[in-house]
């Protein structure tokens, strides 16, 4: 009897590992039934048997290790139980390097979605580690056996998981990671560059916008346009789009009611691909994103030489008498967004610091509620000025973990369809603002998603947005059923606020209708899926191991209820698609350096800690030095203050710089070797001012620039500089004439080499 009893945690795993899907699925409001969860299942009882057998295989080895790979694994999972709840993906490999970034462990973190599963499961798991030491069963005699017999269960598990399905709804969660991960590194490594000259027509249209039928009715232009961005919002959850598809979800945003007399709908709205920056700049610049994870184009325009920028939105509406601002709720250092908000061309640029008083804390920004009020106060001051105006606003509330109180999650299903709820009733308080507003009948608002965390049963679920244009020139509700993507929202809008914009303009606009298709490329890089239409109704998918595929709506749609998949042996086809993914991710800017930020001035005030950039999303050359420069200036620094710069990354590099007055001014380079080819690369850096005398004088460091550079040899030596109280100088190098021209001070930190 007693050696059963030791079994039983063992037995508590297998369930709680196999009970994870089963969590997803009543979260998710996913009909669960025998047919669809008997296979998956077995899948997930002996993927969690071989896991415990090579635990049990290493303790013979090292008990400590068994325990640390336990954890590891089970956290592993844990984040995919997260991340399929929030993004209907499992976790990319690529992705981990999010992991320890402090911005997004302060939002992702800040509500654990189920914290009595988390505990059972890893309890169980550990546990089982103790227990199996204790049965007589597989005794292994040697470590040497011990060893093989892991190594052996570890090799068959990879081989499992290469080789099993990257859908975690017909796979096991892990396994599905791995498996995806392993496709992303190791497929499509031809150099399909061999583009038509005529590519960009074959990717976007040969159209030219006007040859659409206008469907706004006559109106004069110059007039004010809003462009209200919901965090992760897909198509799914509109009230018009479920009744015009009929595809019916529980969730709705039954505030879009308000607005359907008045009110352009676009059933077939493309998000491009996932992430928030990837989103905001396909919207404004009229251009796909990378399809990719690479690093994204908004830090790529941002290296641009200002002259040759291409104009964006707001720079393109402000040429033509419009008063621009930006407003979010997150902080503007996360992914730069900042940065380029202002390059793009707003006039104001606006920012989680901004709000205060929230009615629900969280980690990300303020809640929902408080953001559309709070910056109704921002939108009256840009009315005030008497001028045309273009706004858009981003907010945060519906990012995982979301942004409800434990008290309101408890009257819905789940705390996605909670956030949504409260989102639902914040964008109702909001459209009466705008109705009771001085500006109502000469504004047109705009409701669209950044991206979307997928839709259940769905394909391409992840890129089904939301659109819905709200104004007094549209009478009565009308469905535009043409296939759309946000880079088209550019043209769009100019369309609408330039009646004299060139006839011959190619594109397309949202608010025409056309009687031919044009293509349309998306994809998601969770899973490095790449879709491609030119009809509608019809969707070619080349998925992560090369394999292509048709997806045929039932309705003629884009979305729909039903879809038959069939698998193509096209070469032609998959080459085409995957040489127009590669033109679209070719970097646009000088891969050897990037600028981050600057010309930004940070106030500092006694002991408090300021965020000076985060979250970058950069990739990293292989087999090179990776250099960020910070070129610095402090301000009204008196003899007893100082001045710490905190550098931190995910690969685990830390560096802690502290600034006297002497070296009030100069440039410090924290500087690390890289091996191979890093996705993601994000990096945190913080200041904070320490004084024996703050007397509340306006103290302030500027940051004149933050690059990274990307030397393949280390800089040549310079003379070493002499460091900041408190800190080692580590190998000093020739400073970068950008970064360091004209300073005081010049400190260069090799993290490779120990020196914090």
């Amino acid at each position: 009897m007693k050696k059963r009893l030791y079994l039983l945690p063992s037995i508590l795993f297998l369930l709680f590992f196999a009970y994870g899907r089963i969590l997803l699925y009543l979260q998710k409001d996913i009909s669960v039934d025998f047919t669809s969860l008997y296979a998956p299942a077995l899948k997930d009882i002996g993927i969690g048997i071989l896991i415990l057998l090579f635990l049990y295989a290493l303790s013979k080895v090292s008990l400590i290790a068994s325990y640390v790979l336990a954890l590891v694994l089970g956290i592993f999972h844990l984040a995919n139980v997260e991340y399929i709840y929030a993004l209907d993906h499992v976790v990319n490999l690529k992705d981990i390097t999010m992991a320890s970034d402090k911005e997004f462990i302060a939002g992702t973190l800040f509500h654990v979605s189920f914290p009595v599963y988390s505990i059972l499961l890893m309890a169980s798991l550990l546990a089982s580690i103790f227990c199996q030491r204790k049965l007589p069963l597989l005794q292994l005699k040697t470590k040497r056996y011990s060893l093989l017999a892991f190594a052996g269960l570890l090799i068959l598990y990879l081989a499992l998981a290469v080789y099993s399905s990257g859908d975690w709804k017909n796979g096991n969660f892990v396994s599905a990671s791995i498996r995806n991960s392993v496709a992303l590194l190791t497929f499509n490594d031809e150099d399909l560059t061999d583009y038509p000259p005529d590519i960009e027509r074959q990717i976007n249209t040969s159209q030219q916008l006007k040859e659409g039928e206008y469907l706004l009715g006559n109106h004069t232009g110059k007039k004010n346009i809003l462009m209200v961005v919901m965090e992760g919002i897909p198509g799914a959850y509109s009230p018009a789009n479920q009744e015009y598809l009929n595809i019916p979800n529980e969730i709705k945003l039954t505030s879009l009611d308000k607005i359907k007399a008045h009110s352009l709908i676009l059933p077939n709205y493309i998000t491009h691909n996932n992430q928030t920056i990837r989103g905001m700049y396909s919207l404004v610049s009229g251009d796909y994103p990378k399809l990719d994870a690479s690093t994204p184009k908004a830090y790529e325009y941002l290296q641009k030489d200002p002259s040759y920028r291409e104009e964006l939105l707001p720079k393109l509406l402000k040429n033509r008498g419009y008063n621009t601002a930006f407003i979010q709720g997150a902080v503007l250092e996360y992914m730069s967004k900042g940065d380029f908000m202002t390059a793009a061309g707003f006039d104001t640029v606006i920012g989680g610091e901004s709000f205060n008083s929230p009615y629900v804390p969280f980690g990300w920004g303020p809640d929902d509620k408080a953001f559309f009020e709070q910056s109704q106060k921002y939108i009256d001051e840009l009315n005030a000025k008497g001028k045309p105006w273009f706004a858009t606003m981003l907010t945060v509330g519906t990012h995982h973990p979301y942004a409800v109180t434990d008290d309101y999650a408890k009257n819905y299903p789940s705390r996605k369809a909670a956030a949504v709820a409260y989102l639902n009733e914040a964008l109702s308080g909001f459209i009466d603002y705008i109705d009771h507003s001085s500006f109502a009948k000469d504004t047109l608002v705009l409701f669209v998603s950044d991206e979307s965390h997928g839709v259940n049963d769905q394909p391409y679920g992840s890129n089904w947005g939301i659109f819905a244009a709200y104004s007094p020139d549209i009478n009565g509700q009308i469905i535009n059923d043409g296939v759309f993507g946000q880079k088209d929202i550019l043209l769009s809008l100019l369309d609408y606020a330039d009646p004299d914009l060139d006839a011959y303009t190619t594109g397309r606009s949202v608010f025409r209708k056309y009687t031919e298709d044009s293509p349309i490329l998306f994809a998601s890089h969770y899973n490095g899926d790449v879709f491609y239409s030119t009809e509608k109704g019809t969707v070619y998918q080349v998925d992560n191991s090369g394999q292509l595929y048709s997806l045929t709506s039932e309705n003629g749609e884009l979305f729909s209820g039903k879809y038959e998949r069939t698998s193509l042996s096209d070469s032609d086809l998959k080459k085409k698609i995957l040489t127009y993914r590669n033109y679209i991710d070719k970097s646009s800017a000088e891969d050897q350096r990037i600028v981050i930020t600057k010309d930004k001035e940070i106030p500092l005030a006694d002991g408090s800690e300021s965020i000076i950039t985060d979250g970058q999303f950069i990739t990293l050359p292989a087999e090179s030095y990776v250099d960020v420069q910070v070129d610095y200036a402090a301000s009204a620094m008196a003899d007893p203050d100082w001045l710490v710069l905190k550098f931190e990354d995910y690969i685990g590099h830390k560096s802690v710089r502290m600034i006297d007055k002497q070296n009030g001014s100069g440039a410090i380079t924290f500087r690390f070797y890289n091996k191979k080819v890093v996705y993601g690369y994000a990096f945190n850096l913080k200041t904070a001012l320490h004084s024996n005398d703050y007397s509340g004088a306006d103290k302030a460091i500027r940051i004149n620039r933050i690059t990274v550079e990307f030397p393949k040899t280390a800089p040549s030596a310079a003379p070493t500089a002499t460091p900041s109280p408190g800190a080692s100088a580590g190998p000093a190098a020739a400073p970068s004439p950008t970064a360091s021209s004209g300073t005081e001070h010049v400190e260069v930190v090799d993290m490779d080499s120990g020196s914090e």
